[in-house]
């Protein structure tokens, strides 16, 4: 039986000093030989046409082409005869500004295909179509139109990444049987999308998809958008300018588990945005909210993780938390004064709250009733003078409660006396005589 050598194809198009056509390069074809490589051919002045003379076949396993150079213009057969190519690379030096219908056909192995960083200013109709491709990457260009008919039949993709260009919308029409599992749209100037955009994209496994709409421009999210409903499990919208939720915004995505706004310019969170959803995390931190509905995160069984840090909040409420729900609460750099009877005894057992650098300056002292168990809380950078030792007796943490950075008196039976069964009780910043104990040692020293 003949035994065939495996090697790998390596094309480099480099940039050359003599550029005479607008399509002129160096192209090296390298061919890797155990773990070195050896070069096998160079062409200077060379159009991207003649790629597939130098990656000639031969018992090649894979292969792989990079180009570097002035080249403006990939025609319709620049790759066509290399039926092995699994990978191109156009690097951004070549400022890339059109790609012709039919570039990638007949490439049945290509899993990469990086296109970032040049200066392609539209992606025409039938440009990607009937592809196996993986990593389609076409980040840090100019594009600002997408035609009907750009993306058809890629059944294979784990990542479609149209990040940092000048998007401003997305229509129908230009995904057609796209199967994904990373749709990445974000750093555009996106501020509408038309109905039915996303009616052929679907999930390339049961996972779903990721769908990253973060640093756009929507004001709102417009339920009828996602009809797809049932692929997306991941829904980033941060760094976009949303003012408002409203009940009913996220009805058409039944699947959605992970939920990003922070950095928009919410400033409520009413009932019925969240209900009943199979979410577990939601990022709301960073935004203008000043009220959350009472019943805003009930009969939301799978939710681990809500943060809602560096908000406008100056009440809790107690209804917030209830029975099965958070598991990881976060509401740091708010405007809480006080913590109110009972604040905590709806919190699942376990909990892990974090409510420092706010301006909580009282705890009732029944704030923890009823309350045997949590991971951890986080008290410090508040305003809190009066700590009743009775007020976490009987409440058992795995992790610290953190109550550095207040004005607390600092017990003469020690912090931990403060929560006797935490397994930690930080307090040293907040004692007067404990800094300067630590400054007398300092200058000695």
């Amino acid at each position: 039986m003949k035994s065939f050598k495996t090697t790998l194809i390596f094309l480099i198009v480099e940039l050359s000093f003599v550029l005479p056509t607008p399509n002129s390069a160096v192209i090296t074809c390298y061919h890797l030989v155990g773990n070195s490589w050896e070069k096998a051919q160079v062409v200077e002045n060379a159009s991207t046409h003649q790629i597939k003379e130098i990656c000639n076949e031969s018992d090649e396993q894979k292969q792989c082409v990079e180009v570097k150079g002035s080249v403006k213009i990939l025609y319709e057969d620049s790759f066509k005869g290399i039926p092995k190519l699994s990978e191109i690379e156009v690097y951004s030096e070549t400022n890339l500004e059109e790609i012709e219908p039919g570039t990638f056909t007949d490439l049945p192995k290509l899993d990469i295909l990086d296109l970032s960083g040049n200066n392609l200013q539209e992606i025409k109709s039938g440009t990607f179509v009937n592809l196996k491709v993986q990593h389609l990457i076409l980040q840090r260009n100019s594009i600002s139109l997408l035609r009907e008919g750009a993306f058809v039949n890629l059944s294979d993709v784990q990542k479609l990444s149209l990040e940092r260009n000048n998007l401003q919308e997305l229509k129908r029409g230009v995904f057609q049987e796209l199967y994904v599992v990373q749709l990445e749209f974000g750093s555009n100037n996106i501020s509408k999308i038309e109905v039915g955009t996303f009616a052929s994209v679907f999930p390339r496994d049961e996972g779903g998809i990721i769908l990253n709409l973060s640093n756009n421009s929507f004001t709102e999210i417009d339920a009828s958008v996602f009809d797809y409903k049932y692929s997306v499990y991941a829904l980033m919208l941060a760094k976009n300018s949303i003012s408002i939720l409203r009940p009913g915004d996220l009805r058409n995505l039944p699947n959605l588990k992970y939920v990003l706004l922070s950095e928009n310019k919410l400033k409520e969170v009413p009932e019925g945005v969240f209900n009943g959803s199979k979410i577990v995390s939601i990022e709301l931190d960073n935004n203008e909210i000043s009220f959350i509905g009472s019943k805003a995160f009930d009969d939301m069984k799978d939710l681990t993780f809500v943060n809602i840090s560096n908000n406008k909040l100056k009440e809790w409420n107690n209804d917030w938390f209830c029975g099965e729900g958070a598991k990881v609460i976060r509401l740091s750099y708010n405007y809480l004064e006080t913590i109110p009877v009972e604040a905590f005894t709806n919190i699942p057992g376990g909990s892990m709250l974090k409510l420092d650098h706010n301006r909580i300056q009282s705890i009732s002292d029944s704030a923890f009733k009823n309350v045997t168990y949590l991971d951890s809380i986080d008290l410090s950078y508040n305003e809190i003078q009066e700590w009743n030792v009775d007020l976490m007796r009987n409440v058992k943490t795995d992790g610290a409660v953190d109550l550095n950075g207040n004005k607390i008196k600092c017990p003469e039976s020690g912090s931990n006396s403060l929560a006797p069964k935490a397994r930690i009780v930080y307090l040293s910043y907040s004692c007067p005589q404990v800094i300067e104990k630590a400054l007398y040692f300092s200058d000695e020293v």
